[in-house]
């Protein structure tokens, strides 16, 4: 079995930000489509991703998902001043969370030394 490349991590934090519908979001979200669109492409640089949540891969939109790099996490949820998502207050919840990126295809490789982990475990675990 081959090892994944040891890739360098992210300088600032990253903040999962997790903003769920509620009932009365459909409408909003119609009527501020575009000016959301707008704004993500305005700022695009204050995401490291983000998308719509679904149940399925064709279901309707229930929330949406950031991924924010900033040093904490009010400061995260500041990036996402001025969308009208957020000003219209179409979401039911928003929560964010630190969020470590350690591996994965985006990542192109993984972050951890497996030795420095065996060195260290009550700090890993």
């Amino acid at each position: 079995m081959s090892k994944a490349k040891r890739v360098p991590r992210l300088k600032t934090p990253t903040w999962l930000v997790i903003c769920m519908d509620g009932p009365d979001t459909p409408p909003l979200r119609n009527e501020h489509l575009f000016g959301h669109l707008d704004h993500i492409e305005a700022n695009n640089s204050d995401y490291r991703v983000a998308g719509p949540i679904r149940d399925t891969a064709d279901g309707p939109i229930i929330g949406s998902t950031f991924l924010i790099p900033a040093e904490s996490k009010e400061a995260a949820i500041a990036k996402m001043d001025g969308d009208p998502y957020i000003s219209s207050n179409m979401y039911a919840s928003i929560t964010a969370y630190h969020f470590a990126p350690a591996c994965g295809e985006w990542m192109g490789g993984v972050i951890w030394d497996q030795d420095e982990i065996r060195a260290n475990m009550p700090k890993y675990t």
